[in-house]
């Protein structure tokens, strides 16, 4: 190896440290590019339909980024509130929430009993669940300043993701030329074939998870508000919410309505535990085998891997946005390294049959007589 040589690589990789270094102490910004991304590879396919229609892009843009900026104010304002309303009115009178724990854990035991006959004691006493309850709410007390700051924050990447969003979406065309540059002539349609791949994947799955999201969410309300169920919208919001998140988020929405259910009283618990466990089975052998259909798939235990490193590494934003990369990498695998693979390999007609062999190797062999 020659010393350009050595230097060469050496910069390369000195620049890709450096490029490295600059992504983690950004990388908020990163993962809001990845957000909007995904969104504007979702929403893209609207837009052109409405160029379709002889709308300008930029008006198209305008309206479909509207539209969904107004629907999701309007469901943080009818869901927060009444969730804000009941926390602030237990943080001001722990003892409360105390004594509908305590009674929750009651009615549990009764119902075990009936079920198994037996005497269930679960074992925490009153005086445990007061000091923890104490605990819990004298610690949110302390942190309740900070969320005012987290709330600004929050609204602040919401509107960059959208800004960044429309951007995408309008200079779409010149980024994907700009990239193509970067590749032999030859070799630009590929390119341009792996973006359009990657879009299509992107936004059918995005598009898949927030129309079962909604579904779940929105019967899980319908359902809960004709059983007369206090915060009906709440315990929906959360529960479709929560099944955005793959294989584990039902689980997660069955657990935190469950939860949120209990607070305001045992029957209300058990009667959210029963219609999200329902409605978990509708999404996963319904719903999901139906709308996700087109989706990039994996096999579940890949699924899970992806999804719990997102998690570690950005929490609930990492673990929605786990599979969408994953199924990015898968694309680019495909394309780069799988498919001129095969495209390297031949059929050669030997002595008792036919052999797959890479083209350098098949110079010495008989190729087939063209059919």
């Amino acid at each position: 190896m020659t010393t350009g040589q050595v230097m060469r690589n050496t910069l390369v990789v000195l620049v890709t440290l450096g490029l490295a270094y600059i992504v983690l102490l950004s990388y908020r910004v990163v993962i809001g590019l990845l957000i909007a991304i995904v969104l504007a590879s979702a929403l893209r396919p609207i837009v052109m339909r409405l160029q379709r229609l002889r709308i300008p892009q930029g008006l198209a843009i305008v309206l479909v980024y509207g539209l969904v900026g107004i629907i999701s104010v309007l469901m943080i304002a009818a869901v927060v509130p009444p969730m804000v309303n009941q926390f602030a009115t237990y943080l001001q009178n722990e003892d409360r929430l105390a004594n509908r724990l305590i009674l929750a854990q009651g009615y549990v035991e009764r119902f075990l009993e009936q079920i198994t006959g037996n005497d269930i004691d679960v074992g925490v006493e009153p005086d445990a669940i007061r000091q923890e309850v104490a605990r819990v709410v004298g610690q949110f007390r302390r942190t309740a300043p900070t969320l005012v700051s987290d709330v600004g924050e929050f609204i602040g990447d919401f509107v960059l993701v959208l800004v960044m969003g429309v951007y995408w979406i309008s200079a779409r065309d010149r980024g994907v030329g700009y990239l193509s540059q970067f590749v032999p002539l030859s070799r630009r349609e590929r390119v341009r074939v792996i973006i359009e791949e990657i879009e299509v994947g992107l936004g059918s799955y995005l598009r898949g998870l927030v129309l079962v999201s909604l579904i779940v969410g929105g019967l899980s309300f319908i359902i809960l508000a004709l059983l007369r169920v206090p915060n009906a919208a709440a315990i929906g919001f959360v529960y479709g919410l929560s099944t955005a998140i793959p294989i584990i988020g039902g689980f997660i929405g069955v657990a935190t309505s469950t939860f949120l259910a209990l607070i305001a009283s045992p029957i209300n618990a058990v009667t959210v535990l029963i219609v999200t466990t329902a409605l978990q089975q509708f999404e996963n052998y319904v719903l999901s085998p139906r709308i996700m259909s087109r989706s990039v798939e994996f096999d579940p235990l890949l699924v899970i891997v992806f999804v719990s490193a997102g998690f570690a590494l950005n929490g609930i934003t990492g673990a929605l946005l786990s599979i969408p990369v994953a199924g990015t990498v898968a694309i680019l695998l495909k394309h780069l390294v799988f498919e001129p693979r095969i495209e390297k390999v031949v059929p050669v007609r030997v002595e008792g049959g036919v052999l797959l062999t890479p083209t350098d190797n098949a110079e010495a062999a008989q190729r087939l007589p063209d059919e």
